[in-house]
C-alpha cells in the first residue's frame, strides 16, 4: 500500500491546499526523486571542494562535538535534567561526541559551552516553551549565538528535534502560540516532500541517498510521537517563518491535520524534523511502535551521518585537553531507564514504563558546576604538585 493510499480524502485535499499556499508539489515519482538526489550528490561533492585547500579536498574537523541541550521533568528525578541516551548514540555513531548544556546554565556557561561545540541538537521532550522558562531561554540563547555565528562567516549548524522544532519555530517566529494540537503520538508516518525537497533544493533531503528519501516518502519510517506541532498555514501566516524556513515535508496527523513534518532555514545549516530520527535505532519501549526494519535503521544512520557532517564544517575546540575532558559526557553514566515497569530506589521513579531505554542525570546547575570546579582544582593541584616534584628530580 501506497502513502497516498492510506490517506483520507479529506487529508489529501489538505495536502493539495498545502502544497498550492507554500508553493509547494505533491510527491514526485519515485524514480525522478532517485534521478534528481542521485545528481544532487554529485553537486555537493564538487561544491565540497576548495581548490585553495591541500589536494584539493574541503578542510574538515576531524574530531567534532555535539552540545546537546538537557531538560527538566520525567524520568529525571526532582533537583535534576535528563538527556535521553538515544540522541547521544545518534551523534556518536557518525563520528561525533557530546557535551550536555543544561537547561538551567548561566547564559556565560551557555555561551562558554557553544564556543567549545561543533553543533547543537535540541531533542525531544515536553517542556514549556515560554520566555523565562529555563529550557526555552537556553534554546533561544543557543539558536542567536547560532545566527550570530554564522552571520560572522562562522559555519555552525543546529538541528532540533519534535520539541526542538517546536522550540525553534517559537523561537523564530516570537509567538508561544504558533504551535497547534495534533493527533501523532506513537504515529510513524511517511513524509510527503514539498517541491523545495523534491527538487533538490534542500540541504536536508539532497544529503541522504537515493533509497532513503523514496523510503521516508513511501514507508511509515518517521517516527511521530507529538500531540503538539506547526500547521502548515503557520508558516505562511508568520512573516518572521516564513522569511527564515524552508518547508521540506508535510504529515497527516490521525484525524487529517497537516502539519510541518521537516523544515530548514534558508540561509542557515539550522533544520527540523518533527519526526524522531533516533528512536528507530536506539529505543524499543514495546508501548510505542517505533519502526525497526534494516531500512529504517539506515534513516537513523543517514540523519546522524548528515548533521554530523555539517558539524565538521565548525572549528570550535575546547580551550585544552584537559577542558575537553571535563566538559564532555563520558563523565556521567546512563541509568536505564527503560526496563518495564522501572522502580529506581536512587532516582524515586513512579513506577511507569518510559519511553528512554537510557537516559543520563544531571544535577541542577550551580551543583554541577561545583563539580566541575572541584574536579578542575584537583586536577590543578595534581598537576602542581607533579610539577614540583620535577623541579626537585633536576
Amino acid at each position: 500500500m501506497t502513502a497516498r493510499s492510506r490517506l483520507t480524502a479529506p487529508a489529501l485535499l489538505l495536502l493539495c491546499l498545502a502544497a498550492l499556499a507554500g508553493g509547494a508539489a505533491a510527491v514526485r515519482p519515485l524514480a525522478e526523486v532517485q534521478a534528481q538526489a542521485a545528481a544532487e550528490a554529485l553537486q555537493l561533492e564538487s561544491r565540497g571542494k576548495h581548490s585553495g585547500d591541500k589536494g584539493g579536498e574541503q578542510k574538515l574537523n576531524l574530531r567534532p562535538i555535539i552540545g546537546i541541550v538537557s531538560q527538566l521533568g520525567d524520568p529525571a528525578p526532582k533537583g535534576h535534567s535528563y538527556i535521553a541516551s538515544s540522541y547521544v548514540k545518534l551523534v556518536e555513531s557518525a563520528g561525533a561526541r557530546a557535551v550536555p548544556i543544561l537547561c538551567d546554565m548561566s547564559k556565560e556557561e551557555v555561551e562558554r559551552r557553544f564556543k567549545a561545540v561543533n553543533g547543537i541538537l535540541i531533542p525531544g521532550g515536553a517542556q514549556d516553551l515560554r520566555s523565562g522558562q529555563p529550557f526555552f531561554d537556553t534554546v533561544q540563547q543557543l539558536v542567536d549565538l547560532t545566527i550570530e555565528a554564522n552571520d560572522k562567516g562562522n559555519y555552525f549548524p543546529l538541528h532540533g528535534v519534535c520539541l526542538g522544532m517546536e522550540a525553534l519555530s517559537v523561537a523564530i517566529s516570537k509567538n508561544h502560540s504558533i504551535l497547534s494540537d495534533f493527533d501523532s503520538e506513537n504515529l510513524p508516518s511517511p513524509l510527503f516532500l514539498t517541491d523545495i525537497a523534491a527538487s533538490g533544493r534542500s540541504r536536508f533531503f539532497s544529503a541522504l541517498p537515493p533509497q532513503v528519501v523514496e523510503h521516508l516518502q513511501t514507508r511509515p519510517y518517521a517516527m511521530e510521537n507529538h500531540a503538539h506541532g506547526l500547521a502548515w498555514t503557520a508558516v505562511e501566516e508568520n512573516p518572521r517563518m516564513k522569511e527564515f524556513f524552508d518547508v521540506l515535508s508535510l504529515s497527516v496527523d490521525r484525524v487529517g491535520q497537516v502539519y510541518v513534518s521537516t523544515m530548514e532555514a534558508k540561509k542557515y545549516p539550522i533544520s527540523a524534523t518533527q519526526w524522531h530520527p533516533e528512536k528507530n535505532a536506539f529505543e524499543w519501549t514495546p508501548d510505542k511502535d517505533i519502526p525497526h526494519h534494516p531500512d529504517a535503521i539506515e534513516v537513523t544512520q543517514e540523519v546522524a551521518n548528515f548533521f554530523v557532517s555539517e558539524a565538521r564544517r565548525n572549528f570550535h575546540a575546547p580551550a585544552s585537553q584537559d577542558e575537553e575532558e571535563d566538559l564532555l559526557i563520558y563523565n556521567w553514566a546512563p541509568s536505564y531507564t527503560g526496563k518495564h515497569k522501572f522502580k529506581g530506589e536512587e532516582h524515586k521513579f513512579k513506577g511507569e514504563e518510559v519511553d528512554f531505554v537510557e537516559s543520563y542525570f544531571f544535577p541542577l546547575a550551580p551543583e554541577f558546576e561545583r563539580q566541575l570546579a572541584a574536579k578542575r582544582q584537583a586536577r590543578q593541584a595534581q598537576q602542581a604538585q607533579q610539577a614540583a616534584a620535577d623541579v626537585a628530580e633536576e
